[in-house]
């Protein structure tokens, strides 16, 4: 349980300044989109955006892998700020993964190689990161990643 930071400019655009932004509004397309991704939990959690900008998202019953996926679809949306996590895990013994914001020039590779020493374990945060990431090429400066630890 915690709150995570996010580029509020960066990530999927949801939602544009013309169209309707109530936080009702914004909640379900957000529930939406995390429920087209295929998260496995996305039917066992619920979303609330503030004005702010801040999603609070509650729900039980997931593993922390599930969980993690999800905080990190929520935060990746442009116009997300922070992401209040208020999930349960039914499994705590799995190790909670850091994350990562992607800096302009970045790539998997050398984020692998700066967090596990070895360039080649890129698929490691590329496969963590499925399915908001679709190809290892794909990433862009303020996304945030999970970086699993194990």
């Amino acid at each position: 349980m915690g709150l995570f930071n996010f580029v509020k400019e960066a990530g999927e655009k949801l939602w544009d300044a013309v169209s309707g932004k109530s936080s009702t509004d914004m909640s379900e397309k957000l529930k939406e989109h995390v429920t087209k991704l295929g998260l496995p939990g996305a039917d066992r959690v619920n979303i609330d955006i503030a004005a702010d900008g801040k999603a609070t998202v509650t729900g039980e019953g997931l593993s922390q892998e599930e969980k993690e996926k999800l905080l990190v679809a929520v935060g990746n949306v442009a116009g997300i700020s922070d992401v209040e996590d208020n999930i349960s895990v039914t499994n705590n013994t799995a190790n909670a993964s850091d994350y990562y914001t992607v800096k302009s020039g970045d790539t998997l590779s050398a984020i692998a190689k700066a967090q596990y020493g070895n360039a080649n374990a890129y698929m490691k945060i590329f496969e963590a990161n499925k399915p908001m990431l679709s190809h290892p090429d794909k990433i862009y400066p303020g996304q945030t990643l999970i970086i699993p630890r194990d």
